[in-house]
């Protein structure tokens, strides 16, 4: 017998997939660049370029594989309740300063922080937080900072730059907060309501 759907599931829809307009963008682009490097660096290093980034891509997508899943379950663990009070965006300040703890934690390069950053954006978090999220993962890091600038840039460099970059997560959450609402979540709500 077969399962019946889940109430929240949409069925894929293939066709706008395929006709998402990045995705044709960014095949055009592509398509263009390969077509230059073979026409003005020839067929051998198009072909060997060709076989790096293939080999770039079976390196990559296992470990995209598992961030996605990991933020498909960290959403489904988490309630959106509490997305919404701690990290939504009536949480200000306080849901920014979470934000930023959690993105000075986060290990791994985007292949980790942005599949969370989707999956806490579908579960109710703010725009703002999510901003001062990716600010701190970027800036404020410890993984980077203990990898590359203690070793590569010396300790004094790192703690300069390091406690120069504290406040950019808030900055940028202030920036964001002087926005216009993001209009997504009414649409999510209005979705809501209709649907129940």
């Amino acid at each position: 017998m077969a399962k019946a759907p889940h109430k929240d599931e949409a069925p894929i829809d293939w066709r706008a997939l395929l006709l998402d307009r990045g995705l044709i963008a960014m095949t055009l682009v592509t398509a263009l660049c390969g077509a230059a490097c073979w026409y003005f660096r020839g067929r051998d290093a198009f072909l060997d370029s060709l076989v790096s980034d293939l080999g770039t891509l079976v390196d990559i997508l296992p470990k995209m594989a598992l961030a996605f899943v990991t933020a498909a379950l960290v959403q489904l663990l988490v309630p959106r309740e509490f997305i919404t009070r701690w990290l939504g965006e009536r949480a200000g300040y306080k849901g920014v300063a979470i934000a930023t703890g959690v993105g000075v934690i986060t290990p791994g390069g985007p292949m980790m922080s942005y599949p969370i950053v989707s999956a806490m954006q579908k579960a109710g978090a703010g725009r703002s937080v999510l901003i001062a999220y990716l600010t701190s993962w970027e800036t404020l890091g410890f993984q980077r900072i203990l990898s590359w600038e203690f070793p590569l840039m010396g300790v004094e460099y790192s703690l300069i730059r390091t406690v120069a970059s504290i406040p950019l997560p808030f900055i940028a959450a202030w920036c964001s907060f002087r926005l216009p609402p993001d209009p997504a979540p009414v649409a999510d709500a209005a979705s809501d309501k209709t649907g129940a």
